[in-house]
C-alpha cells in the first residue's frame, strides 16, 4: 500500500475563486445625496448604522455539494487531483494511501476520508485520504464503466473490447490474423505476440528500464488497472512530459487511437499513462505503452 504525504500546494480552478471573492466581499454603498426627494444635508449628517463583516465562505466543493465555512468538504468520489486542488485551496495538510477495490469504485478516486465531511476544520487539521486501486493479482475485471470520451462511436466500441481483453484475455479482441506488435512508445523495447499466445498475459510483458521504473511492463496490465475508466483520443497522444508521439517504424502508416488516464486523476506526469492502438482496417495490429516520468 503506497503512501504520499505533505502539504498540498496545487492551485484551485479559476472559476472557483471568482465565485469565492463575490461571496466574501460584499460592497456597502452609501449614497451621498440620499434617495430621491430626501434632504441632502440629512444624508450627510446621518450617522451610518454599524455594519457587520460577512463571514468568509469556503471555496466551493468540486463535488457540487455545499458545505459550511470552516468545515470539511465531501471528497469521496472525486479524482485524486481534483481533491488535492481543493485541499490546496483550503491550505490543509494531507496524507494519502491506497485501498484495493474491485468494480465498486473508480480507480484513482477518493473512497475514504478523515475527518468526515462536515467536520470543523482547524489550522492543524491533517486530512487523511484513501484512493481506490485495483490489485491485479487478486482481481483484473472487467468492470462496466462509463465512457469518458471525447471520442465515441465505433472507435469507443473497439477500445472497450481491448480493455475487456486486457482484463480477461479469454473474451478475445479484434486483432489481425497474424502477429501483433507490442512495445514501449516507438520501440524502446518491443516484442510480437502470435495468435496462439495472445491469451497468455506473460507474452505481453516487456523487460526494460523505462520512465525511471524497472520492468516488466505491459500495456494490458495498465489498461486493466484503469477499471475501464480512460479517455479516448484519435491519433497518438504524446508522452508526458516529453511529448514523444512517434509511431514504431512498421506501424507508422496505420490509423491510431489512444487511451489515456483521465485528467482529473493525475496532478503530475509521473501519474500519466497512455496506450496507443494501431489499427489495420479496424483490426488491432499494434499496442504501444506510454508512461509519464518526472
Amino acid at each position: 500500500m503506497g503512501t504520499r504525504q505533505g502539504r498540498s500546494s496545487r492551485s484551485g480552478q479559476p472559476g472557483r475563486w471568482r465565485w469565492w471573492a463575490a461571496q466574501v466581499a460584499v460592497p456597502l454603498l452609501v449614497a451621498a445625496c440620499g434617495t430621491p426627494g430626501s434632504d441632502p444635508g440629512a444624508a450627510r449628517d446621518a450617522t451610518p448604522e454599524p455594519t457587520q463583516a460577512s463571514t468568509p465562505a469556503s471555496p466551493p466543493d468540486p463535488s457540487g455539494q455545499a458545505y459550511a465555512p470552516g468545515t470539511m468538504p465531501d471528497l469521496v468520489g472525486l479524482g485524486s487531483a481534483e481533491a488535492g486542488r481543493l485541499l490546496g485551496a483550503l491550505e490543509l495538510g494531507s496524507e494519502w494511501s491506497t485501498v484495493a477495490v474491485r468494480c465498486e469504485a473508480r480507480p484513482g478516486t477518493v473512497v475514504r476520508q478523515a475527518p468526515a465531511a462536515g467536520s470543523v476544520l482547524t489550522d492543524h487539521t491533517v486530512v487523511r485520504l484513501r484512493t481506490a486501486t485495483l490489485d491485479l493479482e487478486a482481481f483484473r475485471g472487467p468492470c462496466e464503466a462509463e465512457e469518458l470520451g471525447p471520442v465515441t462511436g465505433a472507435d469507443a466500441v473497439l477500445a472497450r473490447k481491448l480493455y475487456r481483453f486486457a482484463a480477461d484475455p479469454s473474451v478475445g479482441a479484434p486483432f489481425v490474423a497474424g502477429e501483433v506488435w507490442t512495445g514501449i512508445e516507438d520501440g524502446l523495447a518491443s516484442t510480437t505476440v502470435g495468435a496462439a499466445e495472445r491469451t497468455d498475459l506473460a507474452a505481453w510483458q516487456l523487460d526494460a528500464e523505462y520512465a525511471e521504473r524497472g520492468g516488466p511492463f505491459s500495456a494490458l496490465d495498465v489498461l486493466a488497472s484503469s477499471g475501464g475508466y480512460y479517455e479516448l483520443h484519435r491519433g497518438i497522444v504524446g508522452t508526458c512530459p516529453g511529448g514523444n508521439a512517434k509511431a514504431p517504424a512498421g506501424l507508422a502508416g496505420l490509423r491510431a487511437i489512444s487511451l489515456t488516464v483521465p485528467e482529473d486523476a493525475i496532478d503530475s506526469c509521473l501519474q500519466w499513462w497512455g496506450v496507443t492502438v494501431f489499427l489495420d482496417h479496424d483490426q488491432i495490429r499494434g499496442v504501444a505503452l506510454r508512461l509519464g516520468s518526472p
